[in-house]
């Protein structure tokens, strides 16, 4: 008997049938109820024109709001999954993927499916599916954008299984908050370069929304792009950088990475794997560079739908069906890519020589240690009393052969990069370490001709 998948990804809501992918379109679909003809079929191409006749949230509230989602959003979810499975794909009960953003609304996904007459076999979690079938064996981060979130698990792998351990869900911050601010990027940019300004009514917007993500992925892929536009004149025509879409995403690739560091042990090479598609996102991989050690790997489209396809999950006795937080590692449907764009990117690999504080760039010895704190040993970097969370002794950077740890001294909060220290980790030339709270800043640099114990103005 067939067995047919489903990927529950706002994003990119995929279904598949024995490890073939079937459809994947984003949920942005006809809303209107005076309209039951269209609900729930594919929109984007009025999602700018006619806003108010368009859900691309509903998967979204209904993960946010759990058992008290408004009926109209029901409907809307009802009809969408009612034309994604349909005819021989209800053969068999469904096997779901879904991702932690879901944790509180299982029961409500459960009783949509059931509305549409759909037996849902099985809960898979889309993490462990998406680590499992590409074949890694350690822990790993997978990281999912949504419509409207972004969701970051930590998966280990132990005994031929791969299991969910932790998940941070960041709401607000998908795909439709990135394109909104691409769109107000361009549309800026298009006013200052010929006066034309394309959000001025719903048919210019939409043209330019029509275009925003194939301009987007040329610029990531090129380093720039040309949006042309059609006017009652002559075409508007603006070229962009990568570095105008970098700028505008900014913020919301900040709260991504927020997410990663805290899931992620602190210095521990650790793989994060997401879907390809998203290198098309410019921007996205200059702030994931950041994650110094991270090995960036990517999986195919669809392959958390295919590979739930080819699960089995059964109901319990009483008819109750349960989250499978676990998965083996048997089936290897496609292989992680590293991602090669990522050398270009990322920081050299550099030991620090010098750490900025205060204004100086204060060496590191050739050998031995240098103390942090409120009191440090002769030549160390003495902070001032009173500050909250400093000890007097609160770490110090070690030179070690041709490397440098970081050894922190006290029970009180030392950051690196964001992501707080448990214990002696490898530092290097770029990284960031905050002592305390709210915290004493220090920057570790590589410099070239300065000799040992100097401390030169910076």
């Amino acid at each position: 008997m067939s067995v047919t998948g489903l990927h529950w990804h706002d994003a990119a809501l995929a279904v598949a049938s024995d490890g073939s992918l079937v459809s994947s379109v984003a949920s942005v679909v006809h809303a209107d109820p005076a309209r039951p003809a269209l609900l729930g079929q594919p929109a984007t191409d009025i999602a700018r024109l006619s806003p108010r006749s368009v859900s691309g949230e509903h998967w979204a509230t209904i993960a946010r709001d759990g058992q008290r989602v408004p009926l109209p959003v029901i409907n809307v979810a009802r009809a969408e999954l009612a034309r994604r499975i349909d005819g021989a794909l209800r053969a068999s009960p469904l096997q779901c993927a879904v991702s932690a953003v879901h944790d509180g609304a299982l029961g409500t996904l459960l009783a949509i499916a059931r509305l549409e007459g759909i037996t849902v076999g099985g809960l898979h979690d889309s993490a462990t599916l998406a680590v499992a079938a590409s074949g890694l064996q350690t822990t790993t981060l997978v990281l999912e954008i949504g419509l409207a979130h972004v969701t970051v698990t930590r998966v280990e792998c132990s005994d031929a299984e791969a299991r969910r351990r932790a998940a941070v869900v960041r709401r607000g911050i998908g795909l439709l908050a990135l394109q909104q601010r691409w769109l107000r990027m361009v549309g800026e940019a298009m006013v200052l370069a010929t006066r034309f300004d394309p959000l001025h009514d719903g048919a210019s917007e939409q043209r330019l929304f029509d275009v925003l993500e194939s301009a987007a992925a040329r610029a990531a892929e090129s380093g720039s792009c040309v949006i042309e536009l059609p006017t009652t004149g002559e075409a508007a025509r603006v070229e962009l950088g990568r570095d105008r879409f970098v700028e505008a995403a900014a913020e919301i690739f900040r709260s991504l990475v927020g997410a990663v560091h805290e899931l992620r042990p602190v210095g521990q090479r650790i793989n994060l794997l997401f879907d390809e598609s998203l290198l098309r996102l410019p921007g996205l991989l200059e702030h994931l560079a950041e994650l110094r050690g991270c090995r960036l790997l990517t999986h195919a489209p669809g392959l958390i739908a295919r590979a739930v396809s080819l699960t089995s999950g059964e109901a319990d006795i009483d008819g109750a069906v349960t989250l499978q937080r676990g998965c083996k590692l048997s089936a290897v449907l496609e292989p992680a890519c590293e991602v090669e764009q990522l050398a270009r990117l990322s920081k050299k690999d550099m030991p620090p020589t010098h750490v900025l504080w205060d204004g100086r760039a204060v060496a590191l010895p050739r050998h031995g240690s240098l103390e942090i704190g409120r009191s440090p040993a002769a030549g160390g970097i003495h902070l001032a009393e009173g500050l909250t969370g400093v000890s007097r002794l609160h770490c110090s950077l070690r030179v070690e052969e041709s490397q440098v740890m970081l050894v922190p001294h006290t029970a009180q909060s030392t950051w690196l990069n964001d992501e707080q220290v448990r214990g002696r980790v490898r530092v290097i030339s770029g990284d960031r370490l905050r002592l305390g709270s709210p915290g004493v800043l220090l920057e570790l640099i590589a410099v070239g001709g300065l000799r040992d114990g100097a401390s030169p103005q910076h």
